[in-house]
């Protein structure tokens, strides 16, 4: 009897290791689907997308001079300097190779304004952008085993750099506003080309390009 029973454990310890993931100590190898890779960064990137968009349209409505704001130097993001498909034809053409190092240069072009956002940001407003910050780590993190499993090489470590909120000469209640509306108008229209960078990579590598 108790031979059957250490017997019937074993078998049942075998089939929890043979349906849990094979990995190293240490290691980002795991053996996960790359399917599944891409729908945990698809999820993230659109999480992020939709909270930088809360995040923006509540700032607009907060402040009447929104729309004063949006025609000041709304095309200076720190991260324009950065060759990026202008429409979703031309990003439908661009190599898989480029578009996953693209997504990994925004991502990591976002680094410290994130931290200088979620010390300015508005008391309401500080916990989702401490939770982007966070989401964005991780996603980081995940487009590293995603071109890993690609075999994409991530290229240099360039990535356009952040030198602190712009000087609109504006006075200084304005210009606080401004700053802060400004790096989030920028971070909104970077997140919404990681969250479609990713859909289309997605469709090209797990389905195909069906879809």
């Amino acid at each position: 009897m108790l031979l059957a029973l250490l017997m019937s454990d074993g078998f049942k310890m075998r089939n929890m290791a043979s349906s849990m993931p094979i990995c190293t100590p240490g290691s980002f190898q795991c053996q996960v689907l790359l399917s599944d890779l891409f729908d945990r960064a698809v999820k993230l990137s659109h999480y992020i997308h939709s909270l930088s968009t809360e995040m923006y349209e509540d700032l607009d409505q907060r402040f009447s001079q929104g729309r004063q704001f949006l025609g000041k130097s709304m095309s200076s993001c720190h991260t324009s300097s950065l060759s990026t498909p202008e429409d979703k034809d031309q990003a439908l053409q661009t190599h898989h190779d480029d578009l996953i190092n693209l997504v990994q240069k925004l991502l990591r072009s976002w680094n410290q304004p994130l931290q200088h956002l979620a010390l300015e940001a508005p008391d309401n407003m500080a916990s989702k952008v401490k939770e982007v910050e966070e989401h964005a780590k991780i996603l980081q993190g995940g487009i590293d085993r995603i071109a890993g499993r690609m075999q994409s090489n991530l290229g240099d470590d360039f990535y356009p750099q952040w030198f602190g909120p712009l000087d609109p000469r504006m006075p200084k209640g304005d210009s606080e506003s401004y700053a802060l509306y400004h790096l989030l108008h920028c971070f909104r229209r970077d997140s919404n080309k990681i969250d479609n960078y990713l859909k289309i990579l997605r469709c090209r590598m797990v389905h195909a390009s069906n879809c």
